[in-house]
């Protein structure tokens, strides 16, 4: 009987899609199929002959691809002969796809554009992450990290180290309803230990209660506190402790001064370099000179009939005792003789426009002109004491005001700083002005 044999099945032709890229391209089965069922065969044990040589094989492409990265997912093959078998498919799989990309410009820029789309993305998310990194740390340690070399994260963390702090919030105003204009009514009460004369209601105001708690808060450090203020139009005002006398240190100087431009019609002005020095900067061997050359006569005479209390020692002591009553006086005469245009005026006003170490000037000089004589003093030596004084004219956005502002604190303007801001704020309030405070951390008395 003959034996049939079964034709051998012939090897698919045509068309065929690769597995892996999609591409399709003709003729015979692709070699990874191949290598696929060969794999398959070789894990099922189906034929030892097939799975020797397979294994051969894969030995010999795994030693030629062992240098090459692994795959993108990472994920472990389950056994080393599964390594083996996917190194081989993986390598096939490459050259196909390679002469896919090759044969097909279309297809070859769609892969190309995929790829550097997610190229630059990664590259974006990586700088994005690097800059994010060098920030946070330029605001931890106060500056980019020595080891970072790319340039675009050295700046943004050099940016975040200088950049400026978070800017503070702006002045709230005091917004209770007060009628401040002509016609209304005022009243005179005191409150806290203050005198205040000023609108009805205003006793009332956040403002109001602010400035009693600046002057409690100062007097809370054992200082000893008077000022007088008051609007030179309306009268308005506030004072506290006035007639009590303090060591005023330098901030006489403005009132000596003023003296002897009044007393010389001016002729004192030629003196101008040593009345620069002695209000500008407070010099004290330029106030010397002056009364060396105009005396103390004309000093005690002068005040004499504004501030009687310190006369009598100023015809014979450089720095006499005053009350803040007493030098508001003075300074309403400084505020009447500096707008005058009478000679020597324009000196006058133009030294107390600009003294240094003033801490009127420091809080309000960016807003208003401030004519002030600061004076301190760090401890009690013969006839004097300690002191923390300034004085002056402020020139605001409701009316110009006179203030006289002396304690016993020994040189401590940070202490006295609010006490001047309430008392800005007061007269803003009392006057239709801005009732605001002004201080932040960037005000210092230098």
């Amino acid at each position: 009987m003959a034996t049939v044999v079964a034709p051998r099945r012939a090897r698919p032709h045509g068309l065929y899609s690769c597995p892996w890229t999609g591409a399709r391209r003709t003729g015979r089965a692709d070699r990874c199929k191949g290598a696929k069922v060969a794999a398959r065969h070789a894990a099922q044990g189906r034929s030892n002959a097939k799975a020797d040589a397979s294994e051969g094989r894969a030995r010999h492409a795994g030693h030629l691809a062992q240098d090459a990265p692994g795959e993108k997912n990472g994920r472990r093959p389950r056994s080393a002969h599964h390594a083996r078998t996917v190194a081989v498919a993986a390598a096939i799989a490459a050259v196909v796809a390679a002469g896919a990309v090759m044969a097909s410009p279309q297809l070859r820029g769609q892969i190309f554009s995929l790829a550097g789309g997610a190229d630059n993305n990664a590259g974006a998310s990586a700088a994005s992450s690097r800059r994010d990194d060098a920030s946070a740390s330029g605001k931890k340690d106060g500056g980019s990290d020595a080891n970072v070399s790319d340039a675009s994260t050295s700046d943004a963390s050099a940016s975040d180290a200088s950049a400026p702090a978070k800017a503070e919030a702006a002045p709230q105003e005091d917004t209770t309803a007060l009628d401040t204009g002509a016609g209304a009514k005022v009243t005179t009460f005191s409150a806290g230990g203050i005198s205040v004369t000023a609108p009805e209601g205003f006793a009332s105001t956040p403002t109001c209660r602010h400035l009693q708690d600046a002057v409690a808060a100062f007097t809370a450090k054992g200082y000893h506190l008077g000022f007088a203020m008051v609007d030179l139009k309306t009268g308005r005002g506030a004072s506290y402790n006035a007639s009590q006398k303090f060591y005023p240190a330098s901030s006489i100087k403005a009132v000596y001064v003023t003296a002897i431009l009044e007393s010389t019609h001016g002729g004192a002005a030629s003196s101008s370099d040593a009345i620069t020095k002695c209000l500008v900067d407070s010099d004290n061997d330029a106030f010397r000179t002056l009364l060396k050359t105009y005396g103390y006569n004309v000093y005690g005479s002068w005040l004499q009939s504004r501030a009687p209390e310190a006369a009598q020692e100023a015809y014979g002591y450089n720095y006499p005792h005053i009350s803040a009553a007493g030098m508001l006086n003075c300074w309403r005469e400084v505020y009447r003789f500096g707008t005058s245009g009478e000679p020597g005026a324009s000196l006058l006003s133009g030294c107390l426009a600009r003294t240094n170490h003033s801490a009127w000037g420091a809080l309000l000089r960016d807003r208003f002109t401030v004519w002030s004589k600061p004076g301190w003093y760090p401890a009690n030596e013969g006839l004097a004491s300690t002191a923390t004084a300034d004085n002056g004219i402020v020139f605001s956005d409701c009316g110009d005001y006179a203030v006289a502002v002396l304690s016993d604190a020994p040189s401590d303007f940070d202490s006295l700083l609010p006490v001047l801001d309430a008392l800005n704020a007061a007269h803003g309030k009392m006057c239709g002005g801005s009732s605001a405070l002004r201080q932040t951390s960037a005000t210092t008395v230098g």
